[in-house]
């Protein structure tokens, strides 16, 4: 499992998935096996190695039991969200399996998807937030919380945090939220305590998070990582 703000990344059996949508892109690379993926009108396409399936469209997986490979979901609001928007325009009608299927020519790359910081120096301010909000037993805090804590204005600090990690901080903070609830997991702490430590209000609310973002349970992605409780 590799997962860092905008990116979430699986490798291993690809299994069923029912009728679900999710906030982010995936990408869905199939490397043995039989997958095939179904849009909301019960069009049926098989996935020939390659899939894309863009965020807010209902669909369906349905996989052959030796399926395996890479399943990786990307913020909307990332760069490579951002770049596969773009290039899909034209492409056809977003909500078709055969779009998903046929128009993966010339998307980002994998090693383009994760948010990075450009190579110009990080702003203090911003590398002292980002430690702040890493740190904070209870979970990163919101926005005007963090902006107090290293004097500056929440505007210019949101400003910061969208310039230079590519994301704004209402989403990056999600995404640190799940990095360090689904550590805690893997470390031996329970869905609840997970929830409470990482700023989550409890365990169901750690579970629609991280089901509104990828379509899968927390406990789904982490068996899928090869993750045994």
């Amino acid at each position: 499992m590799v997962m860092r703000p905008g990116l979430l990344a699986l490798t291993g059996r690809i299994g069923h998935a029912e009728a679900h949508t999710h906030a982010c892109h995936q990408l869905l690379i199939v490397a043995s096996g039989h997958v095939v993926v179904e849009d909301d009108h019960h069009d049926r396409y098989p996935v020939q190695g390659v899939a894309f399936i863009p965020a807010g469209f209902r669909h369906r997986v349905i996989a052959s039991p030796d399926a395996s490979g890479l399943a990786a979901w990307f913020d909307a609001d990332s760069p490579i969200g951002l770049a596969a928007a773009t290039r899909w325009h034209g492409a056809g009608d977003l909500g078709c399996a055969r779009t998903w299927t046929t128009a993966v020519a010339g998307l980002p790359r994998l090693t383009d998807a994760t948010p990075h910081r450009p190579a110009r120096p990080q702003h203090p301010v911003l590398a002292r937030a980002i430690h702040h909000a890493t740190t904070t037993p209870s979970g990163p805090p919101d926005l005007e919380t963090l902006a107090a804590a290293v004097s500056m204005s929440p505007s210019r600090l949101g400003h910061l945090f969208a310039e230079r990690l590519g994301l704004s901080y209402p989403i990056w903070r999600r995404w640190i939220m799940l990095q360090r609830a689904i550590d805690a997991v893997r470390a031996g702490a329970n869905l609840t305590a997970a929830a409470h430590t990482t700023g989550f209000a409890d365990s169901a609310h750690l579970t629609r998070t991280t089901k509104a973002m990828f379509g899968i349970t927390p406990t789904q992605a982490l068996t899928a990582s090869g993750w045994r409780p």
